[in-house]
């Protein structure tokens, strides 16, 4: 089994500037509390790391708040699985002076890691360049779920997208891995689901993991979706019992 997502999910992650997968570069810092973290050990452990990169400004307000509060959204529905890391972008920035301005804006330190004035070892510069802010998802698989500079990176949605598309199964047989194209994206009534691959039914999930929808047969390939509370929603599809594809959408 190799470790993909499909083309299906990068394409629904809102704003994503990526054309196909990234693997992220693997680091070791010490973070304001004199913890020390591997980002491969961490993402082998099941763990989906949110980074951002600040430097500290106003600009990076925004950004920094939209990935804590994606990050945060999760803390119940998939507890001790994401972490928000909070980095100062060249690494001259003292703790004290970068948890003060996360605090001011809105941040609860004790629920991130506060990385500052220790050497630059998270360096943003192997994740697509430098920006303010900058933020990044990373899945388990070392996949880049999203990864955007300066105002595009203020999309709390589409972080909180890409949160939900890294925790979903990965190692997906490429084999038997489906092209799909779904839109709307966001839908408000009706979505339609085209593949190359028979597809025998698929499941609807909430961000808490709950099933919401199950469909089989013909109507998967235009699903009404007016029903559904308005939010992030992740999608699995499956061919003869196999999961084929999966990705997520956003209902207006």
């Amino acid at each position: 089994m190799k470790k993909l997502i499909s083309t299906f999910t990068l394409a629904l992650l809102l704003l994503t500037s990526l054309s196909k997968a990234q693997t992220a570069a693997d680091f070791t810092a010490t973070d304001c509390n004199s913890a020390s973290h591997n980002l491969y050990t961490e993402l082998a452990a099941g763990k989906v790391i949110v980074i951002t990169w600040v430097m500290p400004c106003s600009s990076c307000i925004s950004g920094a708040l939209s990935a804590y509060n994606a990050v945060q959204s999760f803390a119940t529905s998939n507890p001790g699985k994401v972490f928000d890391y909070l980095v100062d972008n060249v690494g001259d920035t003292p703790c004290s002076s970068l948890s003060s301005w996360a605090t001011t804006n809105g941040i609860d330190i004790s629920k991130i890691s506060v990385f500052g004035n220790s050497p630059v070892t998270i360096d943003e510069n192997n994740y697509g360049g430098a920006g303010m802010p900058h933020v990044i998802v990373i899945g388990p698989n070392k996949t880049i779920y999203f990864n955007q500079l300066n105002g595009a990176a203020n999309n709390q949605a589409a972080i909180t997208a890409a949160i939900a598309a890294a925790l979903a199964p990965v190692g997906i047989d490429d084999k038997v891995l489906a092209t799909i194209a779904i839109y709307p994206n966001p839908a408000t009534n009706l979505l339609t689901i085209k593949s190359a691959t028979d597809i025998d039914y698929i499941n609807i999930k909430n961000m808490d993991g709950k099933t919401v929808s199950s469909i089989a047969g013909a109507a998967i390939k235009n699903i009404t979706v007016s029903d559904l509370a308005a939010g992030n929603y992740s999608i699995q599809l499956f061919s003869k019992e196999k999961l084929v594809s999966q990705g997520t959408f956003t209902k207006q």
